[in-house]
């Protein structure tokens, strides 16, 4: 810990926030000082008498000794990749302008959620978007082709497109296509009852490097009275077809209720026998649809479970595990030993006591800190089950969006109520934001979700028949 206290005082420096400032700041061409060096240092372009680059190429291949890596894993598998150079200067870039924080903020978003489209060809019961036919004023491709160069003048790294399902638009591909040349990481959330291998090839061919495709339960039966008939077994054929085209990873996504958290397991297993790379367990918010179907919610201590589920996984390491759930990150530390891998945000997690110093920087919930959301017309929103409009980028500044009031709310985890306010683990953590709007309409309400909030969810329940009803 003492190691970081000392990174961090060493960052607070005026004098090397100016620098990291000038290091990152775009210059004719629309490429910075840093990231010119990433790309010659990837390329292999450099040495360390061309004076220009000389300081931070002894600096890199200092720190590359010291933590052990080989130089072609650095120049390949990490500054080889665009969008992780996208990530380390939009980083950066906010460490110079903003300083180094707990949590971070940034100048930009690291990623954008893409709602892409209000179109679908099924009807889930828990549809935080109310999705089912396209709307009329949704963007051209012009348009979308204008998000994306706003997003990456912004160093932007990451694209996650949604919908609505994001195959039914005609010009998903064609954006895709459009993001994947200015250097993104692209990725795609589908029901997967569309997912041909032409459809998969041609997105693979387009940017898309991960798809994750939604299943709710390891029944037929069960997934289709959810989702709609014969959506299991579409849905199924994607995954498989994802699965063996190797340009692509796969994931497979389930909303966790009361009504399918007894599967957990046994779909794990499932998808782990399938050659699934990646589970992802979304937190169940009461919104849009999802509204209707409130009593399926998760008690806090039902939750835990789920939470302790997850980490077993995580540990055993046979498939990936990520969650939206941000108490996630907090049950990692909580359940595992030191050496063992923690969650640090929405997509990513690392073993060893760095992970948990770093997840004190990037952990929990990130909407309106390094991550937003845009909806099929445009507009913008901190997070896709959050809708919360604060802009328009048919009408708006990307900075008068990213800096909107309730985005400053949500990077502040001391503007809270209740445990959220003084939890051992807000920093990991915060709580979902999302759920608290959905319930409270008060974003600084405690996470009625989580185990600490007992009081919250009682307060819940009692206020909702449904739930009432359902609990007994």
């Amino acid at each position: 810990m003492a190691e970081a206290e000392k990174v961090e005082r060493m960052l607070a420096r005026p004098e090397l926030q100016r620098l990291l400032r000038v290091m990152t700041a775009k210059k004719p061409g629309g490429r910075c000082w840093l990231e010119r060096f990433f790309q010659a240092y990837a390329d292999g372009s450099i040495r360390w008498y061309h004076l220009q680059f000389a300081l931070p190429y002894l600096l890199t291949e200092y720190v590359r000794r010291k933590t052990g890596a080989r130089k072609e894993t650095i120049q390949h598998r990490v500054l080889g990749n665009p969008a992780t150079r996208r990530g380390l200067v939009a980083t950066i870039r906010s460490v110079g302008h903003l300083g180094l924080k707990k949590p971070q903020t940034f100048v930009a978003p690291l990623m954008v959620v893409w709602n892409f489209t209000q179109a679908c060809n099924l009807r889930c019961k828990h549809c935080y978007q109310d999705a089912g036919r396209r709307d009329d004023d949704e963007l051209s491709l012009d348009e979308q082709k204008r998000i994306v160069d706003i997003l990456a003048d912004r160093d932007v790294a990451m694209i996650a497109f949604s919908g609505g399902e994001p195959l039914m638009s005609p010009t998903f591909l064609q954006t895709a296509a459009y993001a994947r040349d200015q250097g993104m990481h692209l990725t795609v959330a589908t029901n997967g009852t569309l997912c041909t291998p032409e459809k998969i090839q041609a997105m693979a061919g387009a940017g898309i490097r991960y798809i994750e495709i939604s299943l709710d339960s390891v029944d037929a039966a069960r997934h289709n009275a959810f989702r709609g008939a014969g959506a299991w077994e579409r849905s199924v054929a994607g995954i498989r077809n994802v699965v063996a085209n190797p340009d692509v990873k796969c994931g497979v996504a389930m909303t966790v209720t009361r009504w399918n958290i007894d599967e957990m397991e046994p779909m794990l297993e499932w998808c782990i026998g399938e050659g699934v790379d990646t589970f992802y367990a979304f937190n169940f918010i009461p919104t849009g649809r999802a509204h209707d179907v409130v009593n399926m919610d998760l008690s806090p201590a039902e939750r835990e479970r789920m939470l302790s589920i997850l980490q077993r996984y995580l540990v055993d390491g046979r498939i990936s595990i990520m969650s939206s759930a941000p108490q996630y990150g907090r049950a990692c530390i909580e359940l595992g030993d030191p050496a063992d891998p923690v969650n640090t945000g929405h997509y990513g997690y690392g073993g060893g006591k760095m992970t948990r110093i770093l997840a004190k920087y990037v952990g929990g919930c990130g909407a309106g800190r390094c991550y937003m959301a845009v909806q099929p017309n445009g507009d913008a929103t901190p997070c896709v089950f959050m809708p919360i409009h604060i802009g328009s980028f048919r009408t708006d500044s990307f900075e008068t969006i990213w800096n909107h009031p309730v985005m400053r709310l949500l990077r502040d985890r001391d503007d809270r109520t209740g445990h959220c306010a003084t939890c051992d683990y807000k920093l990991h953590c915060g709580g979902c934001r999302a759920r608290s709007w959905a319930y409270f309409h008060d974003l600084r309400r405690a996470d009625p979700g989580c185990k600490f909030n007992q009081d919250d969810w009682e307060e819940v329940v009692a206020a909702a028949s449904p739930l009432a009803d359902a609990r007994g």
